[in-house]
């Protein structure tokens, strides 16, 4: 009987406690919302790495988030595995961008090798299965037999891989972009010939485009030759690293936004909302080329999502009615005969554009 009256007592007491906590009919007045301004770098690879930015490690993975970071650095990633190559050091440069992605395709050595005598006597030196498929691309050398052949004795390889670096570009109509989208990798480095040999590239959705090769050291271009079909055909003096420039004019630029709603309690003082932030940009136009997806992240970052926290005040509890707008550019550009087209997304703005009372009956408050 004891037990029963002691758990009526709580029970009233509890009932006590909770009538005093009466919602209220005050309407909220809010600061504005001030966006987190700190940066984020995204680094994401295919296959487990050590990756470093500015004396920050992060072992043995494929995902690597950097917060509050510094707006210029140095990346280096270190493949885990002895069977990729190792990754130079890369300079990163934010410009005006909050939040940055730069995904990085370590490159797998070579698993067909071909001896020099061989080459000559016509078995084609080609990319193995697993790197034709990573890039999207068949690529061979073809040698002469009479070629002479100076430098290392070591066998012949070739193999393809999309380059790390990541150069942001503002967009203005008539602006003229070129981006290295595709590097050949030839073996032995620095074997040279006494006539050019060929490669031949086969690059899915490729023809049509504006490419040029152009030597490791920058001070050589040479012409690729369209030879329709998606295959492509370029005369190389020397083994080296062989980079494919894709050259691009912006001819059209719309602008848009994509615009978000909702509604959130909030309480007095401090408040916090959480939204999932856009940047970079998305091909729109489905070329389904290397190529092309390759040139719109080099040129104006690869598309990911992030949360981000935003932060006002209020002066009462109640509810708040957001809205998130996320400004983008829809940016057409043409490559010789090819058009495709990119959406790139800008900083976004956070806006409370409402605010109701607790007991929800009325509305409108202030935004200081």
């Amino acid at each position: 009987m004891k037990k029963i009256v002691f758990l009526l007592c709580a029970t009233a007491m509890l009932g006590l406690t909770t009538s005093c906590h009466q919602s209220t009919d005050v309407v909220p007045n809010v600061s504005p919302v001030v966006i987190d301004e700190s940066r984020t770098l995204m680094v994401t690879t295919n296959t487990p790495a050590d990756i470093t930015y500015q004396g920050k490690t992060v072992r043995n993975v494929t995902r690597a988030v950097f917060e509050n970071t510094a707006a210029q650095g140095k990346l280096k990633i270190t493949p885990t595995s002895d069977q990729y190559y190792d990754q130079d050091e890369m300079a990163v440069d934010f410009y005006d961008q909050l939040t940055l992605s730069i995904n990085v395709e370590l490159v797998k050595k070579p698993s067909i090798l071909v001896s020099q005598e061989d080459a000559k006597e016509g078995t084609t030196v080609t990319n193995d299965a697993d790197n034709q498929e990573s890039t999207g691309t068949v690529a061979t050398i073809n040698v002469s037999p009479n070629t002479v052949i100076t430098g290392s004795s070591d066998p012949f390889s070739i193999t393809t891989f999309v380059p790390a670096e990541t150069v942001l570009e503002s967009t203005e109509v008539e602006q003229e972009l070129a981006a290295n989208v595709l590097v050949i990798r030839c073996n032995p480095d620095n074997t040279t010939f006494s006539e050019p040999v060929s490669v031949n590239l086969g690059i899915e959705n490729s023809t049509g485009f504006d490419i040029e090769c152009v030597s490791e050291d920058g001070s050589e271009t040479l012409p690729m030759t369209d030879l329709g079909n998606d295959r492509w055909q370029v005369s190389i003096p020397h083994f080296s690293d062989w980079h494919n420039v894709l050259k691009a004019t912006i001819i059209e630029i719309s602008e848009g936004s994509d615009v978000t709603t909702g509604t959130t309690p909030i309480v007095t003082g401090n408040n916090k909302l959480r939204f999932q932030q856009k940047f970079g940009a998305l091909e729109t136009s489905e070329m389904r080329c290397i190529l092309v997806t390759t040139f719109i992240g080099k040129k104006f970052g690869d598309y990911f999502e992030t949360e981000k926290n935003a932060t006002f005040t209020s002066d009462a509890p109640g509810f708040a009615t957001w809205r998130i707008i996320h400004p983008y550019k829809d940016v057409t550009l043409i490559s010789n005969i090819k058009r495709f087209k990119a959406r790139v997304f800008g900083n976004p703005t956070v806006e409370i554009i409402n605010t109701q009372s607790e007991q929800g009956g009325h509305s409108g408050g202030s935004i200081n």
